[in-house]
């Protein structure tokens, strides 16, 4: 016998289900310049970064090393100058969109970008990614890993692949969100550099 559901009925909920969900946090920040014959200077500042959390804790908790060395990668959504277009791509592409921005933000094998590189927002340097994969109701990060950005191989030996599953229509509703707010940002980025 099969359960069918009537229309208008609720449907049960998804087991397994995590939130998607984003707070501000910050890191220092550390820039060296090099200098012939002179001590080389460095500067440091406190970046603002937006930080993923699943079921209201910070993913980088989840890529965390046995040996407890944190993870350093991050979202490309913080204060940086030179970072919202490239915020735009990696939000678009968790929503499986395609967009106008030219920043590499997905693997040549179609996995996307999660957590990036703490110093360039690279994916050369490697990065956190996820397959990411859309049904009727759920979206999942499936077979989160390490991948390096030179040969593309998936996985560290410390760090286990796993999987969340979202519901897909508050999952959504926070990626578009902050769609909205970053392409906001871009744009007054652009209009405060093109301004003589």
């Amino acid at each position: 016998m099969t359960d069918r559901l009537d229309e208008g009925q609720a449907q049960p909920p998804i087991r397994g289900l995590s939130t998607l969900g984003w707070a501000w946090t910050s890191y220092e920040q550390t820039d060296t310049v090099m200098r012939l014959f002179r001590k080389d200077l460095s500067t440091t500042r406190q970046v603002a970064v937006v930080e993923w959390l699943i079921d209201g804790e910070p993913f980088t908790e989840r890529m965390r090393f046995p040996n407890g060395t944190p993870c350093n990668d991050m979202t490309l959504m913080h204060d940086a100058p030179h970072f919202p277009p490239a915020a735009v791509a990696s939000l678009r592409a968790l929503l499986s969109m395609a967009g106008p921005e030219q920043e590499p933000v997905d693997f040549s094998d179609g996995r996307v970008g999660l957590l990036f590189c703490h110093q360039c927002g690279d994916l050369y340097c490697g990065a956190v990614s996820a397959s990411v994969v859309v049904s009727d109701s759920t979206v999942e990060w499936r077979d989160i890993a390490y991948q390096d950005g030179n040969t593309e191989e998936i996985g560290d030996a410390e760090v286990a692949a796993f999987t969340l599953t979202f519901e897909r229509a508050p999952y959504e509703s926070t990626i578009t969100a902050l769609i909205e707010d970053w392409t906001a940002r871009s744009e007054d980025q652009r209009a405060s550099t093109s301004t003589p």
